[in-house]
């Protein structure tokens, strides 16, 4: 079991035995023997009144900043305490926290140690809306690719005299040599080498208890870590659902998938023909590469992603509104993957099925199963009404414990060797450290740029708004007072593609591509 958090060793120790004895004697919530069964063991048993046990302990340490909650402890639950950031955290924040979690069981050991870890990119693509949006994606995809190989092996910290790596990245030298060798030998597919002290994890009150590598950075007369793993972008398709070729065959790398078959309607449900395309994808196309990146229309590149895969382990971005384990949704679930409880629910990751990584032989096994449960998800009253428009997420994440998948690394803010999978802004505002820009939710602010989340801004950005029809070249700027870099990065992204892509002007106005970008002509900086 590990207990993780960001104190030093000798600290962690001594706030482990105060919490356990406070929540005791304090609260008396559970037993001493229930707490060091909690704290010595990794087992999580259904308590018969169908409550769950703890997973995170919060406690508030600093007098100053605690007030009346000084030494107040608290033991929690939550389904997947690394697929949620802290409400809050920072030097002023007197409260602290960790969670409990059980060893993963990772196929690291699958791959031998030179595995070519190149995936292949897919994104399922069908109407309006996406079309604008496979160009400019597809744009950022190639450039960031382009600028990777550009760079050659210097990106990679190869030289003509043997491997060096430059520095380390900013967010290995915060976590100390433990963590940064065992991100470094995760993205190469490779175990990781034994743990040298503590692995963190929740948030850092004290921003100076960041561990002895602050400040180190690596030489050609340093100690060797283990070389960084290539980015290994491969390929690239956009799987076209509507069974007939389109206006970008000439420019986008396209596989046509057939649309549902009659006996299954979507019923409106667009989305519901992405586990059929992909179905007949997996089925179907021959690629190279033995991993993919099941990605979207809507994903702007931001820099060159490592396969963030541990051996053949799956990795995704975990959701918070994908709920499986939800009380109510239990009896829903069910229906699907047979009588478990909720214990085992939890087992089922807080995904969709994108941005995901998965080799070529787990798609295979799953993409028929996401098919049928697709279908039988929205068929189902009860399901389709309680998931809505996120009812092939569900079905996908179950899909995945259905066929066995149950170690599915997520990725929220659990960073690869460089950064983090993907950003969702407004909510995200810092390009680093991320490799995917995500516009999925509206972008609304005041001419002064504050940000107004529920409120129709006086400049705003809406992927909706373009539902019919491409945007304009030279969307307008964001307000000059506006802090959010990735939302600035966003409309600098789409205008630069625009330029770039020929006769962008009268796409925009029709809605029909009638000249083609070469996949070769980018804009300088």
């Amino acid at each position: 079991m590990w207990l993780e958090q960001t104190l030093s060793s000798s600290r962690r120790r001594v706030l482990i035995i105060l919490t356990l004895l406070a929540v005791t004697l304090t609260y008396s919530i559970f037993s001493v023997g229930r707490l060091s069964e909690l704290a010595g063991s990794a087992a999580q048993r259904e308590p018969a009144d169908g409550s769950l046990n703890p997973s995170i302990w919060v406690y508030c340490e600093d007098a100053g900043l605690c007030g009346k909650d000084h030494k107040a402890c608290w033991l929690k639950h939550l389904a997947h305490p690394t697929a949620v950031e802290p409400s809050k955290k920072g030097p002023n924040v007197g409260w602290t926290s960790g969670f409990i979690t059980r060893p993963r069981q990772t196929r690291a050991a699958q791959v031998p140690a030179d595995d070519d870890r190149r995936y292949h990119t897919v994104i399922t693509a069908q109407g309006s809306a996406v079309h604008w949006q496979s160009r400019v994606g597809y744009y950022w995809f190639l450039k960031t690719k382009r600028d990777c190989q550009a760079a050659g092996k210097r990106v990679l910290g190869v030289s003509e005299g043997g491997v060096i790596v430059p520095s380390m990245p900013p967010e290995m030298r915060a976590r100390g040599p433990g963590r940064g060798m065992a991100a470094l030998a995760a993205a190469s597919g490779r175990p990781p080498p034994p743990r040298q002290g503590p692995a963190w994890g929740g948030q850092a009150p004290r921003a100076e208890a960041r561990g002895p590598m602050k400040n180190a950075m690596w030489s050609r007369s340093a100690p060797r870590p283990p070389t960084i793993p290539p980015p290994q972008m491969g390929g690239f398709t956009r799987l076209l659902h509507s069974g007939k070729e389109d206006d970008l065959m000439a420019e986008i790398p396209t596989w046509v998938a057939q649309p549902l078959p009659p006996e299954h309607p979507d019923h409106g449900y667009v989305v519901l023909n992405r586990p059929y395309a992909l179905l007949q994808w997996i089925k179907g196309a021959v690629i190279p590469e033995k991993y993919v990146l099941m990605s979207e229309p809507d994903h702007v590149w931001l820099k060159p992603m490592p396969n963030l895969m541990t051996g053949t382990t799956p990795a995704a971005f975990p959701f918070f509104y994908i709920e499986p384990s939800k009380k109510e949704f239990l009896p829903i679930v069910q229906k699907f993957v047979g009588p478990i409880s909720r214990v085992e629910a939890e087992e089922i990751a807080p995904i969709g099925n994108a941005p995901t990584f998965m080799s070529v032989a787990d798609m295979k096994n799953v993409m028929p199963i996401w098919f049928n449960i697709s279908i039988a998800v929205h068929n189902d009253e009860a399901a389709s009404k309680a998931w809505g428009w996120v009812q092939e997420m569900y079905a996908f994440t179950l899909s995945c414990y259905k066929a066995g998948i149950r170690d599915i690394s997520l990725f929220l803010k659990a960073r690869g060797p460089c950064g983090v999978m993907t950003s969702q802004p407004p909510w995200d505002s810092s390009m680093d450290p991320y490799y995917i820009l995500h516009y999925t939710y509206g972008m609304d602010y005041t001419k002064e740029g504050v940000f107004t989340p529920g409120k129709i801004g006086e400049w705003r950005f809406d992927k909706r708004a373009y539902s019919l029809r491409p945007p304009p070249r030279n969307l307008g700027e964001p307000p000059e007072g506006m802090k959010n870099d990735l939302v600035r990065h966003l409309i600098h992204a789409i205008n630069e593609a625009s330029s770039i892509i020929p006769d962008w002007d009268d796409y925009s106005a029709t809605g029909v591509a009638k000249q083609f970008w070469d996949g070769k002509t980018f804009a300088t900086a």
